[in-house]
């Protein structure tokens, strides 16, 4: 039964959740840590997203009409963009979390030995207790996060910034793996 073999993945539910939406937030946050103010074209209104944010603000890009009101501005703002940075580790740390414990460890060993003979088996299941135990907080976590795109939503919206699609994929996340590490 491939469901009880042992090097099989915890949940592929959870594994391809983790993959589809943890990796566009980590792509955000690794471009909010590594390259602030760094428009990437590819996704929708991103421009209106570092500007809502305040990253033109510490990060203005070069050649722009940014860089030319607030460039020598920018370097008072160092505080925002640490603090900017900051948050964009914490996200890409919470992701390689949730990459981890969806596919970096099996579900466990069940054949404990040959005893006298006999196969004694042992259902012991580490890594699925170790992933649902990462999934529960990271579905804290998520619920967290969702409160806080939440909360500046109506103000997103005042700078054209649509935040529905976010949190409908950190909602659904969030579903997953508190579906899969309480249940």
């Amino acid at each position: 039964d491939p469901l009880d073999n042992p090097r099989s993945l915890p949940s592929r539910i959870v594994g391809r959740t983790v993959l589809i939406v943890s990796s566009l937030i980590a792509l955000v946050s690794v471009r909010d840590l590594f390259f602030p103010g760094t428009i990437l074209s590819f996704l929708p209104r991103d421009d209106i997203y570092l500007e809502w944010t305040g990253a033109f603000l510490h990060s203005p890009p070069p050649d722009s009409v940014e860089a030319d009101e607030q460039g020598l501005e920018a370097p008072l703002f160092a505080g925002d963009k640490f603090v900017s940075q900051l948050m964009g580790l914490y996200l890409c740390l919470g992701c390689l979390l949730k990459f981890v414990s969806a596919f970096g460890w099996s579900k466990g060993n069940r054949v404990m030995g040959i005893i006298a003979g006999k196969r004694v088996e042992n259902v012991e299941r580490s890594g699925v207790v170790s992933s649902r135990l990462i999934w529960r907080t990271q579905a804290f976590g998520d619920m967290m996060l969702l409160g806080m795109l939440r909360l500046f939503t109506p103000a997103a919206k005042t700078a054209s910034l649509d935040l529905r699609w976010h949190l409908m994929l950190v909602a659904y996340e969030m579903f997953i793996l508190a579906l899969y590490g309480f249940w």
